[in-house]
């Protein structure tokens, strides 16, 4: 029963969890192709 109930919780938990890393990650690659596009300018 409880490793129903924890796979169930993996289940809804874990494509947040990567949805997040994923945001995180693309937002400090974001910020440094920024700063490269201003050096010249």
């Amino acid at each position: 029963m409880k490793s129903r109930i924890l796979k169930a919780v993996i289940a809804i938990v874990a494509p947040l969890v990567i949805e997040y890393i994923v945001k995180k990650v693309s937002e400090k690659l974001d910020k440094k192709e920024e700063g490269k596009k201003q050096i010249p300018a």
